[in-house]
């Protein structure tokens, strides 16, 4: 965990988190608990078998992009980053740009887009773009949060 807070970094400031890898076990339970069990995320012999999968060149299932959110929100949690968050406002501008597939190792980079008090001058209100990336450098979900946050 880190002891840098995302509220009091400045516009054009980075950060990434640590690597972690996507298990088959993660996207099997996601599915589960979500109700997200097709067999594009559920069996690579389905993958290997149905002509739409092989024309977009899948190679097996892939873990969903929903789970694939998740981590990358999941990992900023995880660094302590997010610490102060009072509510996160919006996700805006998500594309899926390329399959994650179990065993795949992903860190999510973020980069300050705005940085502004509330009206109040209690809260900070933060912008920011993301991306989950793999370890071959491409980035497999993108997008920008705004959240809020406690004044430190």
């Amino acid at each position: 965990m880190v002891d840098m807070r995302i509220q009091n970094m400045k516009v054009g400031e980075k950060f990434s988190t640590t690597p972690r890898v996507v298990t088959a076990t993660d996207i099997e339970t996601f599915c589960t608990l979500s109700g997200m069990v097709h067999p594009v995320f559920m069996s690579d012999s389905y993958v290997r078998s149905d002509t739409c999968s092989q024309a977009i060149g899948l190679t097996g299932r892939v873990a969903p992009g929903q789970l694939l959110l998740s981590i990358m929100m999941g990992s900023l949690m995880d660094s302590g980053i997010l610490n102060d968050v009072v509510v996160q406002l919006g996700i805006n501008n998500v594309k899926f740009t390329t399959p994650c597939y179990p065993y795949d190792m992903v860190h999510t980079e973020i980069e300050i887009t705005g940085n502004r008090e509330t009206k109040s001058g209690d809260r900070i209100i933060v912008d920011y773009k993301w991306q989950l990336v793999k370890q071959d450098g491409n980035p497999v979900v993108v997008g920008e949060n705004t959240c809020m946050f406690k004044k430190t």
